[in-house]
């Protein structure tokens, strides 16, 4: 009982420290999980356990809910050939020096650069909107770019993670067909069940989200993937329906995602992080100034006034790279030493970015 004080604890202070520095508080919340377990001699409790598990399905979900397919259409160029070289300038980079220099695994070289390269749409998407009521042209076009990188990550994943066995494949073929049917049948029933008291539609989504996640660990498909898909197939019908929208990312930002992080923060030990200071700094060096330099050469020729805006604001990896770490840790891909340089790599790279963003915000 203690640890679940200390975990709420922990977590509201670190949601008060992120508002007053405005900084993401997902930072904060790994960082909130990493004194827990390194100055309270915090031991996970299987509850704390249990809502990680379904903290990041709902993170994945709601990762999936913001890939909008109309807005990729109006700005297929640039969005394919921006986040193109976003995602794999820094994957590259990280992918050669750690296979040839580091003599990392196969393996372990190409999920250490998917978890590099990403940039997380829930920093980029606030960050546009920053002092706007709504996202102009530009900021359009800056938004489909990152749902260009989230989607590529994505399949790299996907592709790194398939297991097709006939029990998989099958499972695929009806998640097609129920993804077929989950636009039109889904804008029915919500609309006839919009706004009830037993809140009908809320709890559709909720025992989806933990069905693709049992059914993913039943069969060997991995759980982020499926969660990830139902939200991209999904969003047409939430997105419409405003209510439930918020009341989605209230329970994901506002609970479930900041125990998932916290969880994230109690896996990493001190003396690992003293340990693998180089390995860190080497991290950070590689993907920043990779995605930078890629991310501002294909800018420049579609947004060229905000080139450099969107090179950095695009180093924001922090939602996606750990869980593409997460999951390498829980597949013992990674030992403690490289998810630990990882996850601090995700987190410095994500604070330069919004250091630096706030700077070019205001020249």
């Amino acid at each position: 009982m203690d640890e679940i004080f200390i975990a709420i604890g922990l977590i509201i202070i670190a949601g008060l420290v992120a508002i007053e520095l405005k900084i993401t508080s997902a930072i904060f919340e790994i960082v909130a999980g990493f004194i827990a377990a390194n100055f309270f001699n915090f031991s996970s409790a299987e509850v704390i356990n249990v809502l990680a598990d379904f903290g990041i399905l709902a993170l994945m979900f709601f990762a999936g809910l913001e890939i909008d397919f109309d807005v990729l259409k109006k700005n297929a160029k640039s969005s394919m050939v921006v986040g193109s070289a976003s995602f794999l300038s820094p994957f590259l980079a990280v992918y050669l020096i750690t296979r040839h220099l580091l003599d990392f695994s196969y393996e372990q070289a190409l999920l250490t650069g998917i978890a590099l390269s990403t940039t997380s749409i829930a920093i980029v998407y606030p960050m546009l909107l920053r002092s706007k009521e709504r996202l102009d042209d530009t900021g359009r076009k800056i938004l489909a770019a990152a749902m260009v990188v989230d989607l590529l990550s994505m399949i790299a994943l996907s592709l790194l993670f398939s297991d097709l066995t006939i029990l998989a494949i099958g499972f695929i073929v009806a998640f097609a067909v129920f993804s077929y049917f989950v636009p039109s049948l889904g804008k029915k029933i919500f609309s006839h069940y919009k706004g009830n008291a037993v809140e009908f539609e809320f709890k559709i989504i909720l025992f989806l989200i933990l069905g693709v996640g049992i059914a993913g660990e039943a069969i060997g498909i991995e759980t982020v993937l499926l969660a990830f898909i139902l939200g991209v197939i999904t969003s047409s019908v939430i997105v419409g329906h405003i209510k439930l929208w918020d009341k989605l990312r209230g329970i994901t930002f506002g609970f479930l995602a900041p125990i998932f992080f916290f969880k994230v923060g109690t896996a990493v030990n001190l003396a690992t992080l003293y340990e693998n200071t180089i390995l860190i700094s080497l991290f950070v060096i590689i993907c920043f100034i990779s995605k930078y330099i890629g991310t501002y050469i294909a800018t420049k020729k579609y947004m060229p006034e905000q080139a450099s805006y969107i090179a950095t604001i695009f180093n924001s990896r922090l939602s996606l790279g750990i869980v593409a770490a997460t999951v390498g840790y829980e597949l013992n891909i990674f030992h403690e030493g490289v998810y630990a340089s990882i996850i601090g790599a995700v987190i410095l790279s994500s604070l330069i970015a919004s250091v630096l963003t706030k700077r070019i915000c205001k020249a």
